[in-house]
């Protein structure tokens, strides 16, 4: 199967052919930009995605509009390292980027070739922000490095977020976003040949709250999921609270009422209308009372919310885990030794200081304990799983001391992607550089084989009563290695989760 000659940055499909440039490194190209869907505005917001034909010629070379979104304000944590604001700007989006409505478009990366060869395998990125902010705009996410040094196509997008992706009307599904979600890997798939990938051999990759929405993707598309591998950064199924859709209703009733929308005979019509903008929808967003009495697990008011289809209750995850009703799609799952270094900044940020002992609990909860759940169900039901857990602290990427901000929450993606120097502006050590070379070479291995790519590497499949727990970056060196899980998981059982069941070991 030969793929599209690309020496001239130029992809063509039946109808229409994408104009690329040069990207860094000089030896992929680029295409930024791209719509996968038509735009979602006037009477198609706050509605499902629609499909989007592309012909003719095609130029792709800016990024797309950013969804509308709030950005968090900046905050400077003590003892801030001199690359922790560029750092944290990076991560959380505050990059002023244009907004609009008009934004569901995606970027793709792929290295040039003067002749076709055997297709690549590709990778999707899911970005992280709570369901309510973030963008593939940012230098976390740009896909250069990891195509140029692993020849993968690397595949990045956008997609509607809070209200406008998961607005809770009764008069509409809830969680529009995973539909776009879904719309751009079938884009993804019916396309990326013209790019050099292999449509049989999509992996889908989240981080934070996109990790959420991926493990959720064997559940919520199990009958057609497309892609043939899975890998979650720092989130899974149970790692933070939902919405359910009572909450979600009077949320939606409440900016409603507050946009003059509540005396109309159809709310969502009011609400589709030009002389409401999407930043009076944002603005009255930010009025709308919270909820949860949680000081590290906090719950936006606009989310992905259960309502059986797509997203589902911890007692309904549970019993399907159990019986197996779920896509058994290969799946990876790693997290920081210490996420809390992250979250530390927006609690202190909002005032809340919190004890070590509520940091600890939040740790094992959303991380350790719900990574652990997941990936021993998955791992019983026959399904290739794999765990990891990322130890390492590089100096470059610290965000303050003492103590460190540690191996936080989303510092491992830069090891994926290759990006470490872009997100600091520091160049990486040479231990860093190893471990980066090991991390991409591994995640490159996992989509061109999902079941056997990380066998073939020597990292074990996960099984909670082996030693195949697979750390990565011990004592801050490219060092990886395969410890048994308990040695994190044994204070899980006394927690009282929800989500844990007694079998789970080490009991």
């Amino acid at each position: 199967m030969a793929a599209s000659n690309l020496v001239d940055c130029v992809a063509q499909t039946a109808k229409a052919h994408f104009n690329g440039h040069i990207g860094v490194p000089e030896s992929v190209c680029e295409w930024l930009g791209i719509p996968y869907a038509a735009p979602p505005t006037g009477q198609l917001r706050f509605s499902l995605p629609k499909k989007f034909y592309l012909e003719g010629s095609i130029n792709a070379d800016n990024y797309g509009f950013d969804c509308p979104q709030t950005p968090s304000d900046s905050f400077v944590y003590p003892n801030a390292t001199s690359q922790y604001l560029k750092i944290y700007a990076d991560f959380v989006n505050q990059l002023n980027n244009t907004q609009s409505e008009d934004c569901l478009t995606l970027n793709v990366w792929s290295r040039t070739s003067k002749s076709g060869h055997i297709l690549k395998p590709v990778i999707v990125w899911v970005h992280g922000g709570r369901f309510a902010t973030g963008s593939s705009h940012t230098p976390f996410y740009h896909g250069g490095n990891l195509a140029g040094a692993q020849d993968v196509v690397v595949v990045t997008f956008n997609f509607r977020m809070n209200i406008f992706g998961f607005p809770g009307s009764p008069e509409t599904a809830h969680n529009i976003g995973f539909f776009d979600q879904y719309l751009a890997v079938e884009w993804v798939y019916d396309n990326i040949k013209a790019f050099g990938g292999d449509p049989e051999r999509i992996t889908l990759i989240g981080q934070s709250s996109g990790a959420v929405a991926v493990s959720n993707w064997a559940y919520a598309f199990k009958d057609n999921p497309i892609v043939t591998g899975t890998i979650s950064h720092s989130g899974s199924i149970f790692s933070f609270p939902i919405l359910n859709a009572d909450l979600a209703a009077a949320n939606w009733n409440h900016v409603v009422s507050a946009l003059g929308c509540g005396i109309s005979d159809s709310a969502l019509s009011c609400m589709r209308s030009e002389n409401v903008s999407f930043r009076s929808i944002l603005s009255a967003v930010k009025t709308v009372p919270q909820t949860g009495n949680s000081p590290t697990r906090s719950v936006p008011p606009f989310q992905a919310t259960v309502d059986n289809i797509t997203l589902f209750s911890v007692f309904e995850y549970v019993s399907r885990l159990k019986s197996s009703k779920f896509a058994p799609l290969p799946h990876f799952q790693i997290h920081g030794d210490h996420e809390s270094g992250f979250y530390r900044i927006s609690a202190l940020a909002q005032g809340r200081p919190i004890p070590e002992s509520e940091w600890v609990r939040f740790e094992l909860e959303s991380f350790t304990c719900a990574t652990a759940a997941e990936t021993y169900w998955r791992s019983r039901a026959g399904v290739p799983t794999y765990r990891a857990r990322y130890m390492a602290d590089w100096e470059n990427l610290r965000l303050y001391y003492p103590p460190s901000s540690g191996a936080y929450h989303g510092v491992e993606v830069s090891m994926v992607t290759g990006n470490s120097r872009s997100i600091s502006g520091i160049t990486p050590s040479p231990y860093e550089a190893k471990l980066v070379d090991i991390m991409q070479n591994a995640w490159a291995g996992f989509a061109a084989d999902p079941v056997q790519g990380l066998l073939k590497l020597g990292w074990p499949r996960y099984q909670a009563s082996s030693e195949s727990l697979i750390r990565l970056g011990v004592d801050t060196t490219p060092v990886v290695d395969a410890v048994s899980s308990a040695m994190y998981d044994n204070a899980c059982s006394a927690l009282n989760l929800s989500f844990w069941d007694v079998s789970i070991p080490p009991q």
